[in-house]
């Protein structure tokens, strides 16, 4: 399956029912204090977001600004192809493009913890390692 498609699905099973529920989901978020995560998929040393990914980080800012977390924290990942400089800077690079789109939408850049973490040391260059996720806490 390509990463196009795999990522096309993640956006698809992510937005899922999104509209219908989302200001119901929204409003159940705050008060349990039980931090929301959202994952996007990029294209091998892209930090470009897909139009998939745009969908995913617009839902995000929309969820930030429906419920109010105390932290957005944007962790990005790469693949483990390329030297360690390479991946740390394409993963500083994805982490600041997600960032400048919630900010854009209208996120305050207050809310930002962000961590450029690279390729994790347990995998073989997989496409799944090629993420953002964004963790919304809420709470102290």
């Amino acid at each position: 399956m390509s990463t196009v498609r795999v990522g096309l699905i993640v956006a698809m099973l992510a937005l899922a029912g999104c509209s219908a529920m989302h200001h119901q989901q929204a409003a159940a978020l705050k008060p349990h204090g039980e931090p929301t995560k959202l994952i996007l998929f990029f294209h091998p040393w892209s930090p470009a977001l897909t139009p998939e990914a745009k969908v995913i980080v617009d839902h995000a800012a929309q969820i930030v600004k429906d419920t109010g977390p105390s932290t957005v924290t944007i962790a990005g990942y790469t693949d483990n192809d390329g030297s360690a400089a390479d991946n740390q800077k394409l993963a500083t690079q994805r982490v600041k493009t997600v960032q400048d789109a919630m900010i854009a939408d209208g996120v305050d850049p207050k809310l930002f913890l962000s961590i450029p973490l690279g390729p994790p040391e347990d995998t073989a260059g997989m496409t799944g390692d090629r993420r953002i996720e964004i963790r919304l806490t809420y709470g102290n």
